[in-house]
């Protein structure tokens, strides 16, 4: 390999025909190419699509009642479900591999605005009552004060915790929200903390528009009774968040005697499931990325195998004298094989580099929420690269063999 001479053979061998060559180098170059832009767009695409789901634990559940679509016992068809604190104690008590869990309570229905004012400042808000747990559910971030704690529940403290989009709305850029009181429907609430949300910059406002309360102050300073309105829970790490999903159904169905069958009645938004069925999304389209970037390279790949049958044929009286003066065949195909491996290995440089400048710059001319910074992982390139390194030998091997075939005298006499 580090013959010198082997090296200007080769290179005298690719520069004799310069167009030949380079038109069959650009055959592998722009397969390699496409390979690459097609699995870094890919990439890109997941990542965006994944950044969505961002904001809530990975194995997070939701939950919420609506009415039922079957009679049963006794019941008629239309019945709305009404979700109580006893369902919430019931489902603690009775959930296997339950890790977090918040019922839920909104002022106004969902996504319901309501007039908040401080002074001469006033903002419509949503309005929303959780357990502590909803804060490592949501993944809130805390950049001021703390978030709701069980003390606020048990002594049902009129405290709240404020979002991004709230803060500035009632609040001067120089003040500091902690502290300070806010009237919602005639009732103050004392500021104790202010969060940020975690889901990405589209997402992110509606949750930073929200004013989060201890669940039982939202029940008692609203007449709610022992409403419920949703769930939010997680499964423990190693379990799986769609059988949680399934215990929980069965116990609400039972608790308000809800036909099996009738799965209208129990709404519900299982985020491993959603990010299950994208995984395997992005899984066919890496695997068709992979598919037609290697049929792109196995024709260029063909290209140079026919190219370099053609050198051989040109070269044949060339062999011919190598064999007569002693090389031997393993000499022959060692050359041709080089020869092979370094035009692929080249042509397939250019095609990488090309590639990676490409995907390098395509995330700032393509600005989507849904398309982000579009990128080949590390593994991947050498996935490439061996890819490269197989089409090239791939390519030499009838060529060579050829070459090895060709009997000396009949060599010399070719001229």
């Amino acid at each position: 390999m580090i013959d010198i001479d082997r090296w200007n053979e080769v290179y005298a061998t690719l520069s004799h025909n310069k167009l030949r060559t380079a038109l069959t180098a650009f055959g592998v170059s722009w397969g390699i190419l496409m390979l690459l832009i097609m699995l870094g767009a890919g990439k890109g695409l997941e990542k965006g699509a994944k950044a969505e789901f961002s904001g809530s634990a990975a194995n997070s559940i939701y939950l919420w009642s609506r009415n039922t679509s079957l009679a049963y016992d006794g019941y008629k068809e239309g019945r709305p479900i009404m979700l109580t604190n006893r369902d919430t104690e019931s489902m603690i008590n009775n959930l296997d591999n339950l890790d977090l869990m918040s019922p839920g309570l909104q002022l106004g229905g969902w996504r319901g605005a309501n007039n908040v004012s401080r002074g001469d400042k006033i903002g419509a808000f949503e309005i929303n009552g959780f357990y502590p747990a909803a804060k490592d559910v949501k993944l809130l971030k805390l950049p001021q004060g703390r978030f709701i704690n069980d003390k606020d529940m048990n002594e049902l403290r009129k405290v709240c915790v404020i979002g991004q989009i709230v803060r500035d709305q009632l609040f001067e850029p120089w003040e500091n929200p902690i502290g300070e009181f806010i009237k919602v429907q005639g009732v103050y609430f004392k500021v104790v903390g202010q969060f940020k949300s975690s889901r990405p910059p589209a997402e992110s406002e509606n949750e930073d528009r929200s004013i989060y309360i201890p669940f039982s102050t939202f029940q008692s300073a609203f007449n709610q009774g022992d409403r419920v309105h949703w769930y939010v829970f997680t499964s423990d790490k190693g379990h799986s968040a769609s059988v949680l999903e399934q215990q929980a159904r069965e116990l609400l169905r039972k608790r308000h005697h809800i036909h099996p069958k009738d799965h209208r009645a129990i709404g519900g938004w299982n985020l491993q499931e959603e990010m299950e069925q994208f995984d395997n999304i992005f899984l066919g389209i890496n695997t068709l990325s992979w598919f037609v970037g290697a049929l792109t390279l196995f024709a260029g790949v063909i290209g140079i195998s026919n190219i370099m049958l053609i050198i051989v044929k040109e070269r044949t009286k060339e062999f011919g004298v190598r064999r007569a003066i002693g090389a031997t065949p393993l000499s022959v195909v060692g050359q041709v094989m080089l020869e092979s491996v370094t035009l692929t290995f080249l042509a397939g440089a250019i095609g990488f580099i090309v590639g990676i400048y490409v995907l390098e710059n395509l995330g700032s001319l393509v600005q989507h929420e849904y398309f982000q910074a579009p990128e080949v992982p590390f593994y991947t390139s050498v996935a490439a690269l061996i890819v490269l390194a197989f089409g090239g030998a791939l390519a030499g091997v009838l060529p060579s063999i050829r070459a090895v075939q060709v009997k000396p005298v009949e060599a010399l006499r070719a001229e």
